[in-house]
């Protein structure tokens, strides 16, 4: 094997490694942690503490020891982490709860799980790139390919990820199949170190962050470029898991799209064509615009995602092309550059996972990460005055984004193209001015809550966001609406004499309504998702409700903005956490009926799902309980995977959707499906209210869903997620 070959091996197999035990890590911990697009982010933060520490340790030990030194040692820094993991069997089993915030928590369960192995990981592109640089090899002027080979190989384990190793393994496999690669790196470490050699001597540094020539301009530019590629990757997988559901496959989409650019830019002949500069300010100047359109949701969703997604790629490229076109050429400086970058990469994380959820009420991530390229490009421009001109070009941005929505209030062709050229038109004369530029969004981003509410069109009364999701309560046709993202969770008439009457999801004529209203027997019923509180309409006198909720402050809004829980005739007991985990407290054979309406994105969360949460749920159902869950979804047929699980637990089940009713909007369709492991209670089901039979002992459908294994691209909907866009009409004005 050629040493560049072996060298060019071990970067790739450890980046493969790094970011495929972040999936796999992620979705250990969706059942422990409520199944929200939070869990990620925390991750995805964590990962980038973990990576900055290790830049930092590679630098200073090779800035006060050298290459040749830790060349020696390298291979002992993977045999410490086999006291922990990979050497230890990873535990399954739920994390304690410390009583704190939600991402703080992931990132305790994660510092003491595999916080040493990553450490070890995050180390190798550096440390082999310097090692490179030192050596006797043709190569070594060049050391910056190894990291675009790095980035290959995090591209490699992401892709490959919900395409092969979700479908054909569960967690378990997963978990052995990189058990065997690490070991495998662990020994390509130490054949490196007997075949590569180190030439030259290194005298340590008495100043660690001695410069070398690398100005402040250059620092800061690294450091706002790297963090807005990681904030405009994340906001983008918010903007998309919102839609459909926080799941590894929906992930991984624009973190791949964030290392391609980084692939591209890095490899031996680095690849950035001339029109992705020259036309920047376009995609700058509609990427403001299309963060608004796809609030207005004017656009089919699977065509938003697309652009979003080019557009995501197109920003990352230019991003990444900074940070190459200023790399250092003295390869002494290449730890620090590797090291400011990765600390650009964990602040532009942390803000956007773990502070936008607090000061900000929508995805304004997105917006901030074109504000810091603004800034970025703005750093080492000649001060000079404003210009009366370009104060003009900001306020006609201002006012174009304000009173475009007042003319065009639904998708119009002329409409697009006369805002998209002003756009135009404006960035391209802000672009010849980068402090005119960051003006410019500077000003969009403080105003973002009052353009979006013109946008929307809707009277709004409640806007909060939170590490859960993101929540709107506004009239429309003289009612209470609940949004979670762009799923409606609840809606209740304004009128005093009609605000008892359960709507959408859950009106009379619903499967859930049909069998609350005439349904006898049931004294004690359990419901996993609070929403709006509509399913406590149909308690009656004698009875007991118990809530599961994971956010507390969804009790706030069903509380003090909808009046079901005030009016309820029946006991209502509310229990804050996770369902799987709170459910574990409550007596056997509690429950009459079990409701599963939890909704993440437009999605029931997976591990809600599973063999393991309805085995845990039966322990509390009579003998004569069921369990109804909640399907409704505009992209994923769950029926499958509660059919073979059925089927796999020995359960009766069965499934029914309700008709559209014409002529009233308030009343939605809604697919639920039902099991039960008594036969006269699934007959009276089949007779008496006409569900369809999915009788036990069927031939299984699929692989039955656990905590250890699920697949989400057997259950796409294909024809549902392209049906907006066939009806779509483009040329219509």
């Amino acid at each position: 094997m050629r040493k560049i070959t072996l060298l060019n091996f071990i970067v790739f197999l450890a980046s493969f490694l790094l970011f495929q035990i972040e999936l796999i890590i992620s979705k250990i911990l969706l059942p422990d942690f409520g199944g929200s697009y939070s869990v990620w982010g925390a991750c995805v933060v964590f990962f980038q503490a973990v990576l900055f520490l290790g830049y930092f340790f590679s630098y200073c030990w090779l800035k006060k020891a050298g290459m040749k030194h830790l060349r020696r040692f390298y291979f002992v820094l993977f045999l410490f982490p086999l006291f922990f993991f990979p050497g230890k069997s990873f535990s399954f089993g739920n994390p304690v709860n410390l009583g704190i915030p939600l991402v703080i928590n992931v990132f305790w369960y994660l510092f003491f799980s595999i916080g040493a192995v990553f450490f070890a990981l995050s180390t190798v592109s550096v440390i082999l790139q310097s090692w490179l640089g030192n050596s006797d090899l043709a190569e070594k002027n060049n050391p910056y390919v190894l990291f675009a080979v790095s980035n290959l190989g995090s591209f490699t384990a992401l892709i490959t990820y919900p395409l092969f190793f979700e479908v054909f393994l569960d967690l378990d496999q997963q978990l052995w199949f990189w058990r065997a690669m690490y070991f495998l790196l662990a020994g390509l470490i130490i054949l490196a170190t007997y075949l590569v050699k180190v030439s030259g001597h290194h005298k340590a540094d008495s100043k660690i962050f001695k410069m070398n020539g690398i100005s402040k301009n250059n620092c800061w530019e690294w450091v706002l470029f790297s963090a807005a590629g990681v904030v405009m990757f994340l906001s983008v997988t918010n903007i998309i898991t919102y839609e459909v559901a926080p799941i590894p496959l929906l992930w991984v989409v624009p973190l791949c799209i964030y290392l391609a650019s980084f692939v591209l830019n890095f490899k031996r002949k680095s690849w950035y064509p001339a029109w992705i500069e020259d036309k920047f300010y376009l995609v700058f100047a509609w990427s403001v615009l299309l963060f608004f359109i796809i609030l207005m949701r004017i656009l089919p969703f699977i065509l938003e995602a697309v652009v979003i997604c080019l557009f995501l790629f197109y920003i990352c490229m230019f991003c990444q092309y900074r940070l190459y076109k200023t790399k250092p050429v003295d390869l002494d400086n290449l730890p620090l550059f590797y090291l400011i970058i990765s600390f650009g990469g964990f602040l532009g994380g942390l803000f956007a996972t773990w502070v936008m959820p607090v000061i900000s009420t929508s995805i304004n991530e997105y917006l901030v990460g074109l504000t810091l390229i603004a800034l970025a490009l703005s750093i080492g421009v000649k001060p000079r005055l404003m210009g009366w001109r370009n104060l003009a070009f900001v306020v006609y941005i201002w006012l174009t984004l304000i009173i475009w929505p007042m003319i065009f209030k639904e998708y119009n062709l002329w409409g697009l193209i006369i805002i998209f050229l002003i756009f135009k038109i404006c960035y391209k004369r802000l672009f010849k001015y980068p402090r005119a530029l960051f003006l410019s969004t500077l000003i969009i981003l403080s105003l973002a809550p009052f353009i979006d509410s013109i946008w929307k069109d809707t009277n709004l009364v409640f806007r909060y966001r939170n590490y859960y999701g993101l929540y709107e309560v506004y009239v429309k046709n003289q009612k209470y609406v609940l949004m979670n993202g762009t799923t409606i969770h609840g809606v209740q008439y304004q009128d005093k004499h009609r605000e008892n009457i359960p709507l959408a999801y859950y009106h009379k004529f619903t499967p859930v309504g049909e069998l609350l209203n005439s349904f006898g027997g049931n004294k004690n019923i359990g419901v996993i998702g609070l929403g709006a509180g509509s399913l406590t309409a149909y308690a009656q006198a004698g009875q007991e409700v118990d809530y599961f909720e994971i956010d507390p402050d969804v009790y706030f809004i069903a509380n003090n903005l909808f009046t079901f829980l005030k009016h309820s005739k029946a006991k209502i007991n509310l229990i804050f956490g996770d369902a799987r985990v709170q459910m574990k407290e409550a007596p056997a054979k509690r429950y009459d009926m079990l409701v599963v309406d939890a909704f993440s994105g437009d999605a029931i969360p997976v591990h809600l799902l599973t063999t393991e949460a309805i085995q845990e749920y039966r322990k509390h159902l009579t003998d004569k309980g069921m369990i109804l869950f909640h399907i409704s979804n505009r992209y994923l047929d769950f029926v499958p995977v509660l059919l073979s699980n059925a089927n796999y637990l020995d359960a009766y089940a069965g499934c029914k959707s309700n008709a559209t009713l014409k002529g009233n909007s308030s009343f939605f369709t809604s697919t639920w499906f039902v099991l039960c492991w008594d036969m006269n209670t699934f007959n009276r089901l089949l007779l008496d209210f006409q569900w369809s039979k999915h009788a036990p002992g069927k031939s299984r459908l699929m692989r039955p869903w656990s905590d250890k294994y699920s697949n989400m691209l057997l259950i796409m909907n294909v024809d549902d997620l392209m049906w907006s866009f066939k009806r779509f009409r483009p040329f219509y004005w």
